[in-house]
C-alpha cells in the first residue's frame, strides 16, 4: 500500500539583536520567545512518541540563547522590568510604558485582567508614554513589570506551583514577586537547548540549521540573483558578490550545531527558503544532505502550475510533483530537496488561530489527506511538507496554540495510514525521488527575492554593505586581530536578511527605528 508521509518543519529564528560594540540587546524578542515557544514546542512531542518532526534552529538565535543562559546578556528591556518601580526615573518609566505593552492584546495581554486594565489605561492616553506616565502609580508599574514577563511564560512553565500561584495572585505584586519572576527567567531559558538535544537523541526530532546570521544565500553569493528571479528588477548600483561569505555563514552554522548537539546537521533550511544553484553547490560541498524551499520555486523550475481548485486541491499531475522528495543533480553537486505545501502551511500560520482548536485540527488532517489522495490513488507514496515559523503564529492562538497542536498530533499519531517523519526519514523512505537538473532561484515569498532587494532603500543598504565589505578587504590587514575579527563579525551580521525585511514597502513594525 502506498504511504502518506507528513513532514513538519518548525523554523525557529530571531535576528541578531545584540550590539557587539555596546554589548546590549536592541530588542528583547530572543528572550521572550525563548520563554514562550522554543521549549514547549519540542517538549510537547514527549506526549506523542509516534510523531517525529524537524526543528530548524538558526545559529544566531542559539548564540543569543546561550548568552542569556550564561547570564551575560545585557538586556535593557529586562532591566526595565526588573528595576524596583520606586527607583525608576521618568525616562525609565516611559521606556517601560513604551516596550512592556508590546504583546498580542488579546492572547497575551488579555489573558491577565490586570495587564489588560493597564493596557486600556495606556491606550486611553493615546499610547503615548509621555501622556500615560502621570496615570501610572508605583504599584501600577510593579504590576506591569511582573505581568509583562509572565505573559510570555511557556504553558509548561505556568503549571509550576510558584508561577501558578503568582498568576492566581493577579495583581498587587511585591518586590519579592518581581525578583522571583526575573530570576526565574534565566533558569527557564537554560532548558531550551537541552530539551532539543534530548529529543534529537531519542529520535523524536531532527535538528537542522541555517546560515549563521540568516543571510539570503543567493543574494550574498551574487545580488544579480535578484534579477535572475525577477527579470527587470532594479538592482543596487554596486554588485555584491561574495560566495566565500555565504560559505562561511553556512559552515559556521553547521559547526555550532555540531558543538551544541554533538551531531552535524544533515539538513539546512536556507534563510527564507532562499535557494539558487550556486547556494546549493556550496551546501553540497560542505556535506549538506538536504535543503528545503517553497512550492513556488518548484513551480517556476518545472513550469508546472500549482493552482488549486475551489476545494484547495491540486490537479493529479501537480500533486504528484509537489508531494515528492526531489533530487537536484548538476555536475558534482547533488542535493535532496523538499518543497513546502504553501497553502497548508499558511493555514497554520494565518487561519487556524481563528477557529476552535478541534475544528482546526480536523480541517488540517482532512486537508493533508485529501491533498495527497491523487498521488496515493496512483499507487505512489506521498510526502506532504508543512514548513513555517515555529514561534510567530502562536501569539494569535489561545494559550500558544497548544490545544490545537495536541489535537493535531494526536490525530497524526492515531491514523495508521500516515507516517509523521523527519525530513531525513522521508528521504530515506522515498524510493523514487524526482530528479531536477536545474533550479530557478527564489524564496518562500513569491518565489523571488523582492522583499530583500529592488526597492530603493533595499538597494541602498546593499550599496552600503558593498562599500563596507570593500573597505574591510582593504583595511583588515593593517589592524589588530581583535579589530579584524569584530569588523568581520559585524559584516556577517549586516548580511542577515532581517534588516532588509523591514525596508521597502512590504513590512512595518512598532520597531522600525530600531531595525534601521
Amino acid at each position: 500500500m502506498p504511504v502518506l508521509r507528513v513532514v513538519v518543519l518548525w523554523h525557529q529564528h530571531q535576528p541578531y539583536y545584540k550590539d557587539l560594540v555596546t554589548g546590549e540587546y536592541r530588542l528583547p524578542w530572543v528572550r521572550l520567545h525563548a520563554l514562550k515557544d522554543y521549549y514547549g514546542m519540542v517538549k510537547l512531542l514527549e506526549e506523542f512518541p509516534g510523531v517525529h518532526q524537524t526543528f530548524n534552529l538558526v545559529p544566531s538565535l542559539l548564540s543569543q540563547i546561550q548568552d542569556y543562559s550564561g547570564g551575560s546578556a545585557q538586556d535593557p528591556f529586562l532591566r526595565a522590568a526588573a528595576r524596583p518601580a520606586g527607583d525608576l526615573n521618568s525616562s525609565e518609566r516611559r521606556f517601560a510604558l513604551q516596550y512592556l505593552f508590546q504583546a498580542n492584546p488579546e492572547h497575551l495581554i488579555g489573558r491577565y485582567p490586570r495587564y489588560a486594565e493597564l493596557w486600556n489605561r495606556f491606550q486611553g492616553s493615546g499610547s503615548s508614554p509621555e501622556q500615560a506616565e502621570k496615570y501610572f502609580q508605583r504599584q501600577d508599574f510593579t504590576d506591569l513589570q511582573v505581568l509583562s514577563q509572565l505573559a510570555w511564560f511557556d504553558e509548561f512553565f505556568l503549571t509550576e506551583p510558584e508561577i501558578a500561584q503568582l498568576v492566581r495572585k493577579g495583581r498587587g505584586f511585591s518586590l519579592d514577586d518581581q525578583k522571583f519572576v526575573m530570576d526565574r527567567q534565566r533558569e527557564l531559558i537554560t532548558k531550551v537547548v537541552p530539551a532539543h538535544a534530548d529529543a534529537a537523541k531519542k529520535g523524536s526530532i531532527e535538528i537542522s540549521t541555517s546560515p549563521f546570521y540568516h543571510p539570503i544565500l543567493p543574494l550574498v553569493c551574487d545580488t544579480n540573483a535578484g534579477s535572475d528571479s525577477t527579470p527587470g528588477l532594479p538592482l543596487p548600483q554596486n554588485r555584491f558578490r561574495h560566495p566565500e561569505d555565504a560559505r562561511e555563514q553556512l559552515l559556521r552554522g553547521l559547526d555550532l550545531h555540531e558543538k551544541l548537539f554533538g551531531i552535524r546537521p544533515r539538513g539546512v533550511w536556507p534563510s527564507e527558503g532562499s535557494v539558487s544553484e550556486e547556494a546549493i553547490k556550496i551546501a553540497a560541498e560542505l556535506g549538506v544532505i538536504w535543503m528545503a524551499s517553497d512550492e513556488g520555486v518548484l513551480s517556476r523550475t518545472t513550469g508546472m502550475s500549482f493552482i488549486r481548485d475551489g476545494h484547495g486541491r491540486l490537479p493529479d499531475v501537480s500533486a504528484e510533483m509537489l508531494y515528492n522528495v526531489h533530487r537536484y543533480e548538476q555536475g558534482a553537486a547533488g542535493m535532496h530537496l523538499i518543497f513546502r505545501d504553501h497553502a497548508i502551511s499558511d493555514l497554520i500560520g494565518f487561519v487556524y488561530s481563528g477557529m476552535p482548536p478541534q475544528d482546526a485540527a480536523y480541517h488540517l488532517m482532512r486537508n493533508i489527506k485529501e491533498s495527497a489522495q491523487p498521488v496515493l490513488n496512483r499507487g505512489r507514496d506521498a510526502t506532504v511538507a508543512i514548513i513555517l515559523d515555529g514561534e510567530n503564529a502562536w501569539e494569535y492562538y489561545p494559550q500558544s496554540g497548544r490545544e490545537f497542536l495536541r489535537r493535531f498530533y494526536d490525530a497524526l499519531q492515531k491514523d495508521s495510514s500516515i507516517e509523521a517523519v523527519t525530513v531525513s526519514e522521508a528521504i530515506e523512505r522515498q524510493s523514487n525521488p524526482n530528479v531536477l537538473h536545474s533550479l530557478v532561484p527564489g524564496s518562500w515569498i513569491n518565489a523571488n527575492f523582492n522583499v530583500w532587494i529592488g526597492a530603493p532603500e533595499d538597494n541602498k543598504s546593499w550599496d552600503y554593505l558593498h562599500h563596507a565589505r570593500n573597505f574591510y578587504s582593504q583595511a583588515s590587514q593593517s589592524v589588530s586581530e581583535e579589530q579584524r575579527k569584530l569588523a568581520l563579525e559585524e559584516l556577517f551580521i549586516a548580511e542577515g536578511s532581517d534588516w532588509n525585511w523591514w525596508y521597502g514597502p512590504e513590512h512595518h513594525s512598532a520597531n522600525d527605528r530600531e531595525f534601521d
